[in-house]
């Protein structure tokens, strides 16, 4: 089974994917779209390119004081393991996160009447999925949501 995941990725990860993207390339990357056309390079270098350059005018506008923002839709294969970490009250949580901003696990947790312990374990799943992630401010953890579209493929 697979899902097909519209995820917002978080500004660090796009950094380091350029840089290695770069790396890749050696910085020639402006020239692949001509290098395609002349059939000289293969549509993996050109889907990189494509990749590269959306999240360089996302880095662009974040550096002109825009909220930083970059979606990449993934299909994830999963197992049984995988499947079965998909469980009503995650689906739960995810709505919740879609349409409210918390400070912490434990608000969290309050907000939604569940327990903590519950709940972090919901949330650390999650996070595994990458459906969420977690970032770490003093002794709170703040999950936040980054499955913008989750579609199950059949």
């Amino acid at each position: 089974m697979q899902l097909r995941i519209m995820r917002r990725i978080p500004l660090q990860e796009v950094n380091n994917r350029v840089t290695e993207l770069e790396e890749k390339y050696n910085e020639a990357l402006e020239d692949i779209p001509e290098l395609f056309a002349e059939s000289r390079i293969k549509a993996e270098a050109f889907e990189d390119y494509v990749e590269w350059i959306g999240m360089i005018h996302a880095l662009r506008a974040y550096s002109e004081g825009e909220d930083f923002e970059y979606f990449k839709e993934e299909v994830i294969e999963l197992n049984r393991d995988s499947i079965s970490q998909l469980t009503p009250r995650r689906m739960e949580l995810l709505d919740f996160l879609s349409e409210n901003r918390v400070g912490s696990i434990n608000e969290l947790a309050n907000r939604i009447n569940r327990d903590i312990k519950n709940v972090y374990n919901d949330v650390k799943a999650l996070e595994e999925l990458q459906f969420i992630s977690l970032t770490r401010e003093g002794r709170r953890f703040i999950p936040e949501l980054l499955a913008q579209e989750i579609t199950l493929l059949l």
